[in-house]
């Protein structure tokens, strides 16, 4: 199996924003305070997380500080910062698998699973 790559397009999109994120965002995202008593009091499920292969990197920490002072799960993803981009699918795999946990510890199984039905099989048409 081949090594998962990034899309062959990103270095020349990133490129093209390079005067934008350090002329705009790059101040704003420095000056960003995460507002810990909304986060906090949020009514809904917050789970916190960074890829593997970032552990110990300085822009993978605020995610475990804010999951420890909001008191919210934190899960380490596969991979690296923005592995979604490089390896779609096994990011997505652990990205089902959380979210799956989080709505059976909070929720109630959806409807649609607790009723019996006979799965659907694509034709050779489709």
């Amino acid at each position: 199996m081949a090594a998962p790559s990034w899309p062959e397009d990103l270095a020349a999109r990133f490129g093209g924003n390079v005067d934008y994120l350090f002329g705009w965002e790059w101040k704003a995202w420095g000056l960003y305070r995460p507002d810990l008593d909304a986060l906090s009091r949020a009514t809904f499920p917050i789970v916190l997380g960074a890829g593997a292969a970032d552990r110990g990197a300085y822009y993978a920490r605020p995610s475990v500080e804010i999951a420890r002072r909001i008191k919210a799960p934190w899960v380490e993803f596969p991979g690296i910062h923005m592995e979604f981009l490089r390896n779609p699918e096994t990011f997505g795999s652990a990205l089902k698998a959380v979210a799956t946990i989080i709505q059976t510890q909070v929720g109630e199984v959806p409807e649609l699973w607790c009723k019996e039905q006979q799965p659907s099989i694509p034709s050779a048409a489709n």
